[in-house]
């Protein structure tokens, strides 16, 4: 399958490879319509031999992007690289990686260059600067100065793209092994007769205590993805780099809007890689007062909800029917959130979570047995769980409890045919107000058969043994699936 279009002066010392054809600039700017489309997404790698402004070189870039495709280097890049005082503003950030890894002593020579190929260079002390001018510039191949100041410090002092053809035979030789890396050919056993069709990659931390997936889980991901011809493959925070190499991404890790899961999301959508969750979920799910904003809007039911803030809290404190509940916006797993008895109660805790947000919410407290998650994709039902309270206490999560046994409560799987069609109908109604991912939506169901929606969550968990317990394999199939349709759109 076609996925990338390589241009340069001398396409003959680019090995054959089934995942990219090559073109000259000539080449490419008369017939390179008929291969990139917005359709088929196909990347360009620019190794032109200059990016200088209205050279062949720069109309690479431009036509690819203007054709559909997705150029590397983008235009973006190529204007930043082209002026010292734009890429100089990077500077600071790249000097503060050399100071952590680039610690040589005082040695000639005082002025050191470097050329890297797509963030890869095989000096360990040279690689995770190189990783971090290809994420900021992607540059195919990059070149750097670097020069000793003063006690043991080195900076940075000069950057620019490297032209293929300036490369002698031994630099050729790692080019296209490096090219073979990031356009995914190498990832591949050599013995294998068959290739994956397409590459996806799970962004989990190995080290999360309350992980979206556990080990097993994403053990069955990759296991059905080589069943359906999908490559899986499991990465952490530190391969942002090589996001380029991949199809589709889906994160497996807690996202936030101020950590790298978010940056991970929104650089796949510039890439045009498909991903779950992408940008929009994560900002509208990570924050309930966004939720709550959009239920008002709308006939689906959810708890009475006060939005307070240090000005209004005063007028609300004497008026309020307790018991109630007091959560930050943007918690997860229960974290900032507490049931409130009293007025006494509502000052104090509210001054503690008015030193993380500046808005924080109050509702109505409505006791339950368990809390309905309805998994959703693309706005359909795929898995139904019933979360009760922990032991002795009024939520899931139990983060006081002594004994682990009792820090959550246990859970019942449901099939879908058995769930109430009221909690079904306002699942998937939600889950429209937030986009097309995958989202676990929570329920409470009252007995007079009322449904109320407490939260959508833009990361549910699909554990094994607890999420796939009715539907199996079926549950990381759907979501494979899922990821292939957005490839292929």
């Amino acid at each position: 399958m076609l996925k990338y279009i390589i241009v340069c002066d001398k396409p003959k010392l680019i090995s054959e490879n089934d995942h990219y054809i090559t073109m000259t600039a000539h080449e490419f700017i008369n017939k390179g319509k008929e291969f990139v489309t917005k359709k088929n997404k196909i990347r360009v790698i620019n190794l032109s031999n200059s990016y200088e402004y209205l050279t062949k070189g720069y109309y690479v870039s431009l036509l690819a992007e203007a054709r559909g495709g997705i150029s590397l280097p983008d235009l973006s890049n190529i204007i930043s690289t082209n002026w010292k005082r734009n890429y100089s503003l990077a500077f600071p950030e790249l000097n503060t990686i050399l100071d952590k890894t680039f610690n040589i002593q005082y040695e000639e020579p005082l002025i050191r260059r470097y050329v890297s190929f797509f963030g890869r260079h095989n000096d360990p002390k040279v690689e995770p600067l190189a990783r971090k001018i290809f994420d900021l510039f992607r540059l195919p191949i990059a070149s750097f100065e670097i020069k000793y100041v003063e006690r043991n410090k080195w900076h940075i002092t000069k950057l620019e793209a490297e032209s293929f053809n300036k490369l002698i035979d031994e630099q050729i030789a790692i080019f296209n092994q490096d090219l073979s890396r990031f356009t995914g050919s190498a990832w591949r056993n050599p013995t294998k007769k068959k290739q994956e069709k397409y590459w996806i990659a799970i962004l989990h931390n190995p080290d999360e205590k309350n992980a979206p997936s556990n080990t097993v889980a994403l053990k069955k991901f990759i296991e059905i993805g080589k069943k359906m011809d999908v490559w899986i493959e499991l990465i952490t925070r530190d391969d942002f780099s090589t996001l380029l190499e991949f199809d589709a991404l889906f994160i497996r890790e807690t996202t936030n809007i101020n950590n790298h899961t978010f940056r991970f999301a929104q650089k796949a959508e510039i890439e045009g890689i498909p991903v779950i969750d992408d940008t929009n979920s994560i900002i509208r799910c990570c924050n309930k007062v966004y939720l709550n904003e959009i239920l008002e809007i709308t006939n689906i039911k959810r708890p009475k909800t006060l939005i307070l803030d240090e000005k209004n809290i005063a007028t609300y404190v004497n008026n309020i029917d307790y018991p109630c509940v007091l959560k930050i916006p943007d918690g997860a797993f229960s974290i900032g959130v507490y049931k409130i008895d009293n007025a006494i109660e509502l000052i104090e805790k509210s001054k503690e979570l008015f030193e993380k947000s500046d808005v924080i919410l109050l509702q109505e407290f409505m006791p339950s047995k368990f809390d309905w998650r309805i998994g959703i994709l693309n706005n359909k039902p795929i898995f139904a769980n019933k979360y009760y309270m922990a032991e002795g206490h009024w939520q899931i999560y139990n983060h006081d409890a002594k004994k682990a046994s009792k820090r959550s409560g246990y859970h019942e799987s449901v099939y879908l045919n058995q769930v109430p069609e009221k909690v079904l109908l306002s699942a998937v109604d939600v889950s429209k107000l937030i986009g097309d991912g995958l989202y676990g939506v929570d329920l409470k169901e009252q007995e007079n058969g009322d449904v109320f929606v407490i939260e959508i969550n833009d990361n549910p968990n699909i554990d094994y043994g607890v999420e796939d317990l009715v539907y199996g394999d079926d549950i990381y199939r759907n979501i494979i699936n899922h990821l292939i349709s957005k490839i292929e759109e």
